[in-house]
């Protein structure tokens, strides 16, 4: 019995504390959104992807920080336009964004036509 009473408290401290599956069904659906149509980029986002972006970018929802990285992306040709980079560079240096927020700003900065193989690990992190 006494070796329960030291073993319980450890178990609820894991079930409660431990689970890291949490951060990633936290995410946004526009976040969500947004990396899978990343994962898929070749060169700039098809009809029906900025479609989507554009309802992402109408939607009151959405927050400011997602508005900037859908409009970024919609503007896409290739890589992103250079007022659209400082806007993704003031996302990444802001403190108070999420780490989704910021990696997606960090994939979108340095795009090069598609999100290079280690951004593409980073983007996948984000959907688990």
């Amino acid at each position: 019995m006494q070796h329960w009473l030291r073993v319980l408290p450890l178990l609820f401290f894991l079930v409660m504390f431990g689970n890291t599956g949490v951060v990633a069904a936290a995410e946004s659906k526009a976040v969500h959104t947004m990396v899978e149509i990343l994962l898929k980029l070749n060169h700039y986002p098809g009809a029906a992807e900025k479609e989507t972006l554009k309802k992402i970018v109408d939607d009151k929802a959405t927050s400011t920080q997602e508005r900037v990285l859908a409009q970024a992306l919609l503007n896409v040709q290739h890589t992103a336009s250079a007022d659209d980079k400082a806007k993704l560079q003031a996302l990444m240096k802001d403190a108070s964004a999420p780490a989704s927020i910021k990696t997606l700003a960090s994939v979108l900065y340095n795009l090069n036509h598609t999100p290079s193989d280690a951004d593409k690990e980073k983007l996948k992190q984000l959907l688990s």
